[in-house]
C-alpha cells in the first residue's frame, strides 16, 4: 500500500517546481523570468507571469498582456486584463466575457494604445526609474 501523505507531497512539489522556478529567477533576472512566463504553454505559468506582471504595474509586459487578450482559456484573458488594470488605469472597454468581435475592437484599441506616444512615454518613464 503507497503512503498516500508523502505521495501528495510530491506531487505538490512537482506542480510547483516549475512555475517557482520561472518566476523565482532562476536563469535570469526577476523580471525576465516574469517576463518569459507570460509566454509559458503551460497556462498556470503563463497566469502565475499574468499576475506578477500587473502587481508590479510592469509596462514593459503590456504588448504581451495585450495579446494574452485573445487567448483560448477565458481564465487568461480575465487576469490579463486585471492586470493591465493595475499597470495603465483603464481597460479600454475590453469584456473578457463578450463575443470575440467586440473583444476585437477593444483589443484594437489596445494595439493602438501600444504603438501611441503616451504608452512609450510612460514605458521609458519607468525604465529610467
Amino acid at each position: 500500500m503507497v503512503n498516500l501523505k508523502y505521495g501528495k507531497w510530491f506531487v505538490l512539489v512537482g506542480c510547483w517546481t516549475p512555475i517557482l522556478l520561472t518566476l523565482g529567477g532562476c536563469g535570469g533576472s526577476e523580471s525576465e523570468s516574469g517576463l518569459s512566463a507570460l509566454c509559458s504553454t503551460d497556462t498556470k505559468v503563463r497566469i502565475m507571469g499574468i499576475k506578477w506582471a500587473g502587481d508590479n504595474k510592469v509596462w514593459s509586459a503590456v504588448p504581451a498582456l495585450t495579446d494574452c487578450l485573445q487567448h483560448e482559456d477565458k481564465s487568461v484573458c480575465f487576469y490579463s486584463i486585471e492586470a493591465l488594470r493595475r499597470i495603465t488605469g483603464t481597460d479600454r472597454g475590453y469584456d473578457y466575457k463578450t463575443a470575440p468581435h467586440v473583444q476585437a475592437e477593444s483589443v484594437k484599441r489596445w494595439r493602438e494604445f501600444i504603438e501611441s506616444d503616451e504608452y512609450r512615454s510612460h514605458a521609458d518613464k519607468v525604465k529610467n526609474e
